[in-house]
């Protein structure tokens, strides 16, 4: 009864109409009840959605909380839980001074959804001096977060292997070549570089040239793996000068491209494995005055798009790649099972035909 009148109260404040408060004033659980004519332990159970309160209360105090900027005390939910509310997201800057553009969108993707869920995104930057190991040790010492997401991993990754050991929750874009299960998403790139070395292959080249990442990365011996197996099927040898690795920037990829076509100018056709050295590339084959080669690159965004000339790509979305890496860490730190939270996504492969330009 003492809720339903005071609920006869509350229709009267117009919510809907905007409910004020004092500028500068911290809205807390009080400044709601005030508002709203109710008791503290009816909103606070209000707001958890408890069984002991009816629907009606809880959609009044929880659209009267949002009109009035309600936000609730992580400091002190924080104490009681033991949780931050926060999650890190550890990137590595291959340049020094550039930001990576193509990463903008995962970030995005993560934290819209780490957002909806109560939780913080911070961003780790991983500069070109510092150690991958130490950062990520740093941050579980500092007890800042209750989960990570990292990148760029190695077959036989420490920091992976380190976060097992503590029990850290964490989700990697990208696989190991771990024995222990932990949570990961991952591309196929095994199959991508196979499909990009038939490719090439069916258009003509008859010697097309593999622009993989780093070697350190797992997802750069994948790419090879495809690469040879496609050779391989046709019964053909990969020679020493087709395959090539190079950091993913345009810098590099524009110094490879010029120095590849001196050492090898009867190279038509070439898979960089890297959008944004794929810019560089091209940038390079200009430079040498070579018009005539053939490109297809690999990435997360729209960029080939808009090359001169667009190239064809094999495409996945950064946006929804970081989504799913902060729904698995989501579950990770809720302590789902490591092997039920392994995905591997398929790209799209998008023709713009560059891979037919002939020589």
């Amino acid at each position: 009864m003492t809720e339903q009148k005071d609920l006869s109260k509350v229709h009267g404040l117009g919510l809907g109409r905007g409910l004020r408060r004092e500028a500068g004033q911290r809205v807390t659980l009080r400044t709601v009840a005030t508002a709203l004519g109710l008791s503290v332990t009816t909103v606070s159970r209000a707001l958890k959605e408890g069984p002991e309160v009816n629907r009606e209360t809880i959609e009044l105090v929880k659209r009267a909380a949002s009109e009035l900027g309600y936000r609730p005390n992580l400091g002190g939910i924080n104490l009681r839980t033991g949780k931050t509310h926060a999650i890190g997201i550890v990137l590595p800057f291959g340049r020094e001074g550039e930001m990576n553009i193509v990463v903008a969108s995962l970030i995005e993707g993560a934290s819209r959804y780490m957002k909806a869920r109560g939780y913080r995104t911070t961003i780790v930057p991983q500069l070109q001096a510092d150690d991958p190991f130490a950062t990520v040790r740093d941050i579980v010492e500092e007890g800042s977060v209750d989960g990570i997401i990292i990148t760029h991993t190695t077959p036989q990754d420490d920091r992976v292997k380190y976060l097992l050991e503590v029990g850290m929750p964490f989700v990697t874009f990208g696989r190991t070549e771990l024995l222990s299960l932990h949570p990961s998403i991952d591309l196929d790139h095994e199959v991508i570089g196979a499909q990009a070395a038939r490719l090439l292959l069916d258009a003509g080249h008859r010697k097309p040239l593999l622009i993989a990442p780093s070697s350190h990365f797992t997802y750069s011996l994948q790419f090879v793996r495809g690469w040879r197996k496609a050779f391989a099927e046709r019964h053909l040898d990969v020679t020493g000068d087709q395959i090539h690795f190079t950091a993913g920037t345009p810098d590099n990829g524009r110094e490879l491209a010029k120095r590849v076509v001196t050492q090898n100018p009867e190279a038509t056709a070439a898979f960089v494995a890297s959008e944004e050295a794929a810019l560089g590339f091209l940038a390079g084959l200009r430079d040498a005055g070579r018009q005539d080669f053939a490109l297809i690159t690999y990435g997360g965004t729209a960029l080939p798009d808009f090359f001169n000339p667009p190239l064809s790509t094999f495409y996945y979305s950064n946006h929804a790649i970081g989504e799913r890496l902060a729904a698995f860490l989501s579950r990770a730190i809720a302590g789902d099972d490591p092997a039920e939270l392994r995905e591997i996504v398929q790209a799209e492969f998008v023709d713009h035909n560059s891979q037919l330009l002939s020589a």
